[in-house]
This record gives structure tokens, C-alpha cells and sequence, in this order.
């Protein structure tokens, strides 16, 4: 996984593979990794260090992966792949997520 290329989106605007989702659409994949909701998680770009909602970042999918960008610079933020050895999940664009406690947990 040293790739940082994507698919651009389908000319008809369609969900193809490598169609432009918000980071909604990668939350399964990703929850199923993280042992939990990612969509509470406020992210962090490592290349501009804009902070947005999981749900707020361009969510590229279909491919060999998932790759999500900055929805300010389009800058690989995380990527998570699976394989016959394994899951294999790549934070090294993002500087920090934050996961605040639901309401009335805190």
C-alpha cells in the first residue's frame, strides 16, 4: 500500500468504482477495524492540518481499498485495504483523530 492514486469519479456523477463519496459511505469498513464508530471521530490532515468529521472527508472506494482525502487539500488521510493476510489500515496521512465520548458519557 504505497500507492497515493484513485480512481477519479464516474463521468455520469454514479457511485463506480472510484466514484467521490463523503466519508459516511467508508464508515463500515472502517468501524469493522477501528472496534467502533468511526463517524464520532474528528480527523486531522497531516499535510494541512485542517480538522473535519469523518464524515466530512472525500471517500474513495471500490478499488483494491478505501482510501479517504482531505476534504480541503485532497491529501491521503487514511486508507484501509483487506487481503487474504489480513486487514491492512494506513493512518500515516492524518496527524491525530479525536473520538469524543457520545453525549452524556463524558
Amino acid at each position: 500500500m504505497t500507492s497515493d492514486f484513485s480512481t477519479p469519479a464516474a463521468p455520469d456523477g454514479g457511485a463506480g468504482p472510484g466514484a467521490l463519496l463523503d466519508g459516511n459511505a467508508a464508515a463500515g469498513e472502517f468501524a469493522g477495524i477501528l472496534a467502533g464508530d468511526p463517524t464520532i471521530a474528528t480527523v486531522r490532515c497531516g499535510d494541512c492540518g485542517a480538522a473535519q468529521a469523518f464524515g466530512q472527508l472525500h471517500a474513495y472506494m471500490g478499488g483494491p481499498g478505501t482510501v479517504l482525502r482531505c476534504r480541503e487539500c485532497e491529501a491521503m488521510v487514511a486508507r484501509v485495504a483487506r487481503t487474504p493476510r489480513g486487514a491492512w489500515l494506513d493512518l500515516s496521512g492524518s496527524s491525530s483523530w479525536l473520538f469524543s465520548p457520545a453525549p452524556g458519557l463524558a
